[in-house]
């Protein structure tokens, strides 16, 4: 085990230090952690070894040499004033179990100070964390290292702007240590003058700002796709396996292979909004950005069969154009229309719910070759509709909600027959027909089915946009479920479901509060 030492300060005796004033918040932190409240205190490996340099030095001299499975590691230097560092972490053994932290920090030697106490001369004086002052998390397991990339300047000034306080950045220190959070126990730590440390971390005679990959040797700084990273350390290259539309990385006869499994993948995705998944991130990410826009959406998605079709737009249209979502509400029910003078190919969209009983079906079947898929996703329906066949684009598309609208649909995407995004333009039913079905009163219809098990619907209109609460109260006037919560809704028809499952069989009061008045009937659950 190898041994370094750092000296925090403290807001007494004096709180004008300024080696404490240049960063308070992450000496209080240390000071908190070690539950320090009278100085001089010191600490080794985690426990107090006293108030004197002297204890000090024994406690660091009796600790080093010992065994510890864990190695820190140092790259890198000082570029053009700037600390351009990595620092690789390793383990013999499985660590998983302990609670490890990683601390690096900035040390400066040699600070001259008159200072109000007998010292003038400051070795190991703490300046700055390069990780936070809870240090970072690590997950050793006895086999894959763990790397950290750092970039850090000196502030300025430091510590402030007394120009009595001298000392210079050829004395920069760099330390880390990892520490066992739960016991303090320090397992390891590792201390470097910066000037003497390494920028050119792969000896390849690029500096590290300036290599595109700064711990692999690649003198040539070959980047095949121009993203900014060196083929030497690119696993997504783009070029030769997860080119565009590559998703799972076939290959055939060393010629990568794009098909419907990549089609589908992405679809998945999509329909999950799910990218942070271990098996998804990276290369298979990176080359379902069909259209170069950093989304994933039904446009990479057509863009990517056209491309494995062979399809060009043959005459069709290349024009960007609109089209129109018309939703129409019926008592418990949504119609919801895509319409438009030019081909629609594709179009996806999130529906926000109040209730996981609403569900979303085409009530005019898309053409043969269409694929319609729809995803629950916590309070939204997600829906995508896609021609897999790249040659059957429609001009209307219908959908039933068996539920009513809250709010606008969300995140709409259409395509037209090219693969090109289209304006959505949201409309609402004629406002000359909704007056013809709704008073101007809020009407709460019968609820039903009544008594139920365990499903109940509850049915009412409003005559405009207000903000309304559905409330269930058991017998006893006490409140038992908020179904929907000062939502403001849209006038027309809705339409909500009350999951009774978890209650007991009895009397229940539904209540609907809006600005005009409270509403409210009864239920009866028997089970």
């Amino acid at each position: 085990m190898n041994w370094s030492r750092i000296k925090y300060a403290m807001s007494w005796p004096s709180s004008t230090d300024p080696f404490y004033l240049a960063n308070t918040t992450d000496q209080t932190a240390r000071r908190s952690y070690y539950g320090v409240n009278s100085i001089p205190a010191g600490f080794g490996n985690g426990a107090t070894v006293g108030g004197s340099a002297s204890s000090w030095r024994s406690s660091g001299l009796s600790n080093m040499g010992a065994y510890t499975p864990i190695t820190i590691e140092f790259n890198g230097g000082m570029v053009d004033e700037e600390l351009q560092m990595s620092v690789t972490v390793s383990s013999e053994t499985n660590q998983t179990n302990i609670d490890l932290r990683l601390f690096v920090m900035t040390s400066i030697d040699s600070v001259y100070y008159n200072s109000p106490s007998a010292y003038d001369n400051f070795h190991n004086v703490f300046i700055d964390f390069l990780t936070n002052s809870s240090g970072q998390s690590l997950s050793l397991d006895g086999v894959t290292n763990y790397t950290q990339e750092f970039n850090w300047s000196m502030p300025s000034p430091w510590p402030n702007n007394n120009t009595s306080i001298l000392w210079d950045i050829s004395d920069l220190n760099v330390v880390a240590f990892v520490q066992n959070y739960s016991t303090k126990e320090v397992l390891q730590a590792e201390w470097a003058r910066t000037n003497d440390m390494n920028v050119d971390m792969d000896d390849d005679g690029v500096i590290n700002d300036e290599d595109n990959c700064m711990e692999d040797y690649n003198p040539e700084q070959i980047d095949v796709d121009a993203d900014g990273m060196g083929d030497a350390c690119d696993l997504c290259d783009n070029a030769n396996v997860y080119v565009k539309g590559n998703l799972n990385g076939d290959v055939a006869n060393n010629e990568p292979v794009i098909n419907l499994y990549d089609v589908f993948f992405l679809v998945d995705r999509v329909l999950d909004d799910d990218y942070s998944n271990e098996d998804y991130i990276g290369c298979s990410i990176e080359a379902a950005d069909f259209n170069g826009d950093s989304l994933y959406n039904t446009l990479d998605i057509l863009l990517m069969i056209f491309d494995i079709l062979g399809q060009n737009d043959d005459g069709r249209t290349t024009n960007t154009s609109t089209a129109n979502l018309l939703i129409n509400d019926l008592p418990g029910s949504s119609s919801i229309n895509f319409v438009s003078d030019d081909f629609i190919s594709g179009f996806q969209f999130d529906l926000p719910i109040e209730n996981e009983y609403f569900e979303l079906k085409e009530e005019q079947k898309l053409p043969n070759g269409w694929l319609f898929q729809t995803k629950k996703l916590s309070d939204k329906i997600r829906v995508i509709a896609i021609d897999l066949t790249g040659e059957s684009p429609i001009k209307k598309a219908s959908l039933l909600l068996n539920g009513n609208l809250l709010s606008d649909p969300e995140n709409i995407i259409i395509s037209n027959n090219v693969g090109q995004s289209m304006d959505a333009i949201v409309k609402y039913s004629d406002p000359s027909l909704e007056k013809l079905e709704l008073s101007n009163e809020v009407n709460f219809s019968s609820i039903y089915p009544n008594p139920f098990n365990p499903v109940v619907t509850i049915p009412f209109s409003i005559p405009y946009e207000m903000y309304t609460r559905v409330l269930v109260y058991n017998i006893t006037g006490k409140l038992v479920d908020v179904l929907l919560e000062d939502h403001a809704l849209r006038p027309g028809h809705h339409s909500i479901a009350w999951d009774g499952s978890r209650f007991s069989s009895g009397v229940y009061i539904i209540q609907i509060e809006t600005p005009l008045r409270r509403y409210s009937q009864k239920a009866f659950l028997l089970k």
